[in-house]
């Protein structure tokens, strides 16, 4: 009960208090936390990678282009498309693996999922955004490598060489860290929420009230399909992990590449949605079995 309220609350009080998106900054430091405690739980070998994987890889970018093409041919605005377009080809969210272990799933296939969506995503950005925006974005590279490198690639390698070097204790500090991950997720909801509210603070005067309501909509209608496709696509023993893995999105990655790109109106795809990915994942952990065993 205390968890279901200081969600609620922590949501509650960043959408109302934007000012509360001055601590950003500490975002990138609590899904480090977040990362390696889930990581040392991870089965470091090939046969983590699971022909799932591939499939819901391939999943995210063909919807991300799909949805994108569909709306232009159904006489949508472009500008609609290209913010849906950024929020369905976002990689998993960094916080993913730990949403999955609370939910009971598989840490290695949750965490390897978000491993492989981070790096085969992040590739396909300098040939997908020129097609979507009608521009290069080698420019972005850079951006797009430093990234990877800290969301992704620096947690896993700081908790492979734990493991490596501490074996089953480093294993065990894991499970002891697993529980305080959900007070730090809670903490960034908080954050996350804030910021969402800040751009939409800061752009309420740029676009009118319809279009932003069109984008909330389009949101809505994509983290339904998402979550749902995910679950579909998982089958009965991978079905919350890639639920997941396809539903909730590293939005604040593509935001901030959306403006790199010259596209503000299309970051406000993915700045809306964190709000539906994070309710729907709160209603997920209020009525979890949290009793279920979970797999390693």
């Amino acid at each position: 009960m205390l968890r279901t309220f200081l969600l609620v609350a922590c949501f509650a009080l960043g959408w109302l208090c934007p000012w509360l998106s001055v601590l950003r900054p500490l975002m990138p430091v609590c899904l480090f936390y977040m990362l390696v405690a889930v990581f040392l739980r991870m089965a470091f070998t090939p046969r983590a990678i699971n022909w799932r994987h591939w499939v819901i890889l391939a999943a995210n970018l063909a919807t991300a282009f799909a949805i994108w093409g569909g709306m232009l041919l159904c006489g949508v605005p472009e500008r609609f498309a290209q913010a849906a377009f950024f929020t369905a080809i976002t990689p998993t969210a960094s916080s993913a693996p730990v949403i999955i272990n609370l939910l009971g799933g598989s840490v290695t296939f949750g965490s390897m999922g978000f491993l492989l969506g981070a790096l085969v995503v992040s590739a396909a950005f300098p040939v997908a955004i020129p097609v979507v925006l009608h521009q290069s974005a080698w420019a972005a590279l850079p951006v797009i490598l430093a990234r990877v490198c800290l969301v992704a690639l620096l947690p896993f390698a700081v908790a492979f060489l734990l493991r490596r070097r501490f074996g089953e204790r480093a294993r065990a500090w894991g499970r002891r860290l697993t529980p305080s991950t959900l007070y730090v997720w809670i903490v960034l909801v908080a954050i996350i929420a804030a910021s969402a509210s800040k751009t939409l603070e800061e752009h309420a005067a740029d676009y009118p009230r319809a279009d932003i309501l069109w984008v909330l909509l389009i949101d809505l209608a994509l983290c339904v399909f998402l979550f749902a496709l995910g679950a579909l696509l998982g089958g009965r023993r991978h079905r919350r992990e890639c639920s997941q893995l396809l539903g909730q999105k590293n939005t604040s990655y593509t935001v901030y590449l959306a403006f790199a790109c010259g596209a503000p109106f299309a970051a406000l795809g993915p700045a809306f949605y964190v709000f539906f990915h994070n309710a729907w994942n709160g209603i997920q952990l209020i009525f979890a079995e949290r009793q279920a065993p979970r797999r390693p």
